[in-house]
């Protein structure tokens, strides 16, 4: 089984694009129209395109590939947001999983997943993937496939 929200984080990465766009433009735009009110319309503008970009930042949003192949669990993840850090990959084998744990924050904006396997040295448990780019859909897929082969 393969899972990719591929759709989603093209529409995602769209949104940075298109709201940086509109923001530059309209700023451009009130400069050279030079209304008495020029100050709070490009204050208003500045909040505005601050709070959208700041709330799709807090949800830390994901492109996620799940793979589920006959021995091993594997998830890559690329960060969606614009000063991104390189692709992820976490690979465990389905005789090495252990279990999982989801965490909701950011007032329930954000659902971070936490992988755990069993090693030689005890519980590993690997960084936070965001779920928050998937849709409900697809996060109820990947957590059905987590749970068949949690040992907790």
């Amino acid at each position: 089984m393969t899972l990719s929200n591929q759709n989603r984080a093209a529409h995602i990465k769209l949104f940075y694009y298109i709201i940086s766009f509109l923001f530059l433009s309209l700023t451009v735009l009130t400069v050279y129209l030079n209304p008495n009110n020029m100050f709070l319309i490009l204050l208003s503008l500045f909040v505005i395109f601050v709070v959208l970009v700041s709330l799709n930042l807090t949800r830390e949003y994901n492109y996620i590939i799940y793979k589920e192949t006959d021995d091993k669990i594997i998830m890559r993840y690329y960060p969606l947001h614009p000063f991104h850090d390189k692709f992820k990959s976490i690979e465990i084998s389905k005789q090495t999983f252990s279990h999982f744990e989801l965490e909701k924050l950011s007032l329930g904006l954000r659902e971070n997943l936490y992988l755990f396997q069993m090693s030689k040295k005890g519980l590993a448990k690997y960084p936070a993937i965001s779920l928050s780019a998937l849709s409900k859909k697809q996060r109820s897929t990947v957590l059905e496939s987590l749970s068949k082969f949690s040992k907790k």
